[in-house]
């Protein structure tokens, strides 16, 4: 052989030799591949085992909201089968002013990254009922960094919020009971000035009715044979016996006077037929000056011997997407809360009667309600406590510290809004609350 011919061979036993340790190479990152995959799967499926053993509902949606796995938890609180969920979306489970809700917690998660916990909203289940959950949702990212999703557990909270509930309704009963005293003397007013003027012309009217008889008999002189002059007398005589001319100006002062009543006790009757409405379950498009005239209204007898209230309603204010029987509540407890303060800061330097100023205003994404008082102040030491719970500056026996935590338990958790106050001592206090106008209906 030559030594070209041995140069080729070599030449070709080189390249079948690289050709070998391309195969092998290439063999190599296929198991590697291999195994990576194994683990990952076997990661995967303990995870996910976990997960299906812990004993909280647990769920994962991908970027559409479509879920990709959840437990035997979740399945249990919204009544499906354990294969009924995959590929269904979350929204499609939602109450309708939630999606929204749900949708822009989704976005934030995903682009800051940072989960959400305590989050809270309505799912219907199976059987058509919604559940309050609270969730802590969290976003999902696999082995290649990218985000496929999100993941959440969750915990079915609807006996809370049905003892919250209930306990809402049980102060809104305590305060009705507590109005209808006063409401009994706001109508009882009136209604004593209609009776005494329906007494008077009771009274007036056999005087008058003797006056119009002579009158007639005037007029049919020829007919009875009565002379002009004895006929004339016999008026005068009635007219002055019955002071015709007081009856003249008295009875259409008191026939008013009577209609006035008639509205004023009609505009209490609406007005507490208004608040004590239960309401819908839902949020419904509501206009909040009127309620505000209504609650005013109902709880003059607690403010009219203590403060004057007076009102700068925006008339342009739209209608507010609200619980509106709620709202009432909040707006009352506010007022009553102004009312104590002012009763507070009169007995230590007897000024008298105090103002509660009460308006609303908008813009483009907020309704707000201002609750002003000339009260006290809050002392700086218990500002942060205000709206906790059976928390309360009043004396044992005047109040259960309830009002300001179910306020804010409303205004915050069950209409998104936010309730605060600005104060100065010895000056007064302002509690503002704030609902928003959109989000319910888009």
């Amino acid at each position: 052989m030559t030594i070209t011919g041995v140069n080729n061979l070599m030449a070709i036993e080189k390249v079948e030799l690289q050709n070998d340790k391309n195969i092998n190479t290439h063999s190599a990152k296929e198991e590697l591949g291999r195994q990576a995959a194994l683990l990952s799967r076997k990661i995967e499926e303990r995870f996910r085992q976990f997960f299906k053993e812990i004993g909280q509902a647990y769920f994962e949606i991908d970027n559409r909201g479509k879920f990709s796995f959840y437990n035997n938890h979740l399945c249990e609180m919204m009544g499906y089968g354990n294969g009924e969920l995959i590929d269904k979306s979350i929204f499609q489970f939602l109450d309708k002013e939630d999606v929204e809700k749900v949708k822009s917690a989704l976005k934030s998660i995903y682009e800051t990254g940072n989960p959400q916990s305590g989050f809270e909203f309505q799912i219907k289940g199976k059987d058509g009922q919604s559940r309050q959950i609270n969730t802590s949702i969290s976003l999902n990212i696999d082995l290649q960094d990218r985000k496929t999703g999100f993941r959440g557990i969750v915990r079915d909270i609807s006996g809370p919020k049905k003892s919250e509930d209930q306990l809402n309704k049980t102060l809104r009963l305590e305060s009705i009971g507590q109005l209808a005293a006063g409401i009994a003397h706001e109508i009882n007013t009136p209604i004593q000035y209609i009776g005494d003027n329906i007494q008077f012309l009771k009274d007036s009217f056999g005087d008058i009715l003797n006056l119009l008889n002579s009158a007639l008999a005037y007029v049919k002189l020829p007919a009875i044979g009565l002379s002009k002059e004895a006929a004339v007398s016999e008026i005068e005589e009635i007219m002055k016996s019955t002071d015709s001319d007081y009856l003249i100006d008295e009875i259409p002062r008191a026939i008013e006077q009577s209609i006035n009543g008639l509205q004023r006790v009609s505009e209490i009757v609406q007005a507490m037929k208004q608040f004590c409405h239960p309401g819908k379950e839902e949020k419904q498009a509501s206009d909040l000056n009127a309620a505000i005239k209504n609650v005013v209204t109902v709880a003059k007898n607690e403010w009219k011997y203590v403060a004057d209230v007076v009102t700068d309603l925006d008339a342009t204010l739209p209608l507010v997407p609200c619980r509106l029987g709620e709202i009432n509540q909040v707006i009352l407890n506010m007022i009553i809360n102004a009312v104590d303060a002012i009763k507070d800061a009169s007995g230590k330097d007897g000024t008298g009667k105090g103002t509660i100023r009460i308006t609303t205003g908008h813009d483009d994404s907020w309704a707000e309600i201002r609750i002003s008082d000339t009260g006290t102040g809050i002392p700086e030491e218990v500002r942060s406590k205000i709206f906790n719970p059976f928390f309360t500056t009043k004396e044992v026996g005047k109040g259960t510290g309830q009002g300001l935590a179910i306020s804010h338990s409303i205004v915050a958790k069950k209409h998104g809004g936010t309730i605060d106050f600005e104060t100065e001592m010895g000056k007064g206090t302002t509690m503002v609350v704030r609902i928003p106008l959109r989000g319910s209906y888009e």
